[in-house]
């Protein structure tokens, strides 16, 4: 997301190799390279897939990811079919899917886990895969930043959220973490920069909107946070509502769930909905 890609009317001509930007780890800029030359669509499919991998772990969203690595799978068999060999084992050579599977069952296993990890230590122990690959490590680092930050560890958990930060510089979670950290450091107007950062990079982050209006209105703007967190709402409940279909695909996957979930569901929006409405600005 920090990486626009290329200007569309930038001329096929002067467009730049898109294994240049893949070797740097410029997934974005690979995939606006190769779509302003005449490359195979199976090799910019496995770059959007790449994209949408990276982009995924970033939102925290692993079935997405682990769907976007399967179709990623799928276009690199589909590309060494059509005889691209040698783009193919660049691009194997730099996600190194399997790699990446047992990273994302890695992430994957934190979240399941009753209770968590209460140990850095421990943490860091079971999300190895998860650090070794260049795709998720950031998000890993944000888990044990984020477990330090719940322990009151808030210069270990600054480290582990700038060190995610250096890998992956668009990992907007780590980055509205940092200005969680300076928020309760008593530092709203380096807070506020922080989120407004985050909304450069994701404009529909709901956290950073919310938390955006608590540094808001400990600087006594209240017009602007009040606006900010009745934009964080809305966008949290969307959010919601997507999370729940994407649970649902996971548990389901294509079938429809029986009629009596569908209606526990929506009266659990319903009452989701009462309480955002009812909590105001806390």
């Amino acid at each position: 997301m920090t990486d626009p890609g290329l200007s569309p009317s930038t001329p096929p001509e002067s467009a730049p190799d898109w294994g240049s930007f893949a070797r740097a780890g410029e997934w974005r800029r690979a995939l606006a390279a190769a779509r302003l030359t005449p490359t195979p669509a199976a090799l910019r499919g496995a770059l959007e897939g790449i994209v949408n991998v990276q982009e995924a772990v970033r939102a925290r969203s692993l079935g997405q990811a682990r769907r976007a690595l399967a179709g990623l799978q799928d276009d690199l068999e589909a590309a060494a079919g059509e005889g691209l060999t040698g783009e193919v084992a660049l691009l194997r050579s730099l996600v190194r899917p399997g790699a990446l599977g047992e990273a994302l069952t890695a992430l994957e296993a934190t979240r399941r886990a009753p209770g968590g990890e209460t140990e850095p230590e421990a943490l860091t122990a079971r999300l190895v895969p998860a650090l070794e690959h260049p795709l998720t490590r950031a998000e890993a680092l944000n888990a044990v930043g984020v477990l330090h930050a719940l322990r009151e560890e808030p210069e270990a958990a600054r480290a582990a959220f700038g060190e995610a930060l250096n890998t992956d510089p668009a990992h907007y979670r780590a980055m509205t973490n940092l200005g969680n950290l300076e928020l309760e450091a008593g530092q709203p107007a380096q807070a506020e920069a922080r989120y407004r950062e985050v909304l450069r990079l994701n404009p529909d982050y709901d956290g950073a909107h919310h938390n955006l209006g608590v540094a808001l209105r400990r600087q006594g703007k209240l017009h602007e946070s009040v606006s900010a967190i009745r934009r964080g709402q809305r966008l949290g409940m969307k959010r919601s509502r997507e999370e729940s279909r994407e649970d649902l695909r996971e548990q389901f996957g294509h079938r429809a769930p029986p009629p009596a979930l569908r209606w526990v569901l929506i009266a659990v929006g319903v009452l989701v909905l009462f309480l955002l409405l009812r909590g105001g600005l806390g």
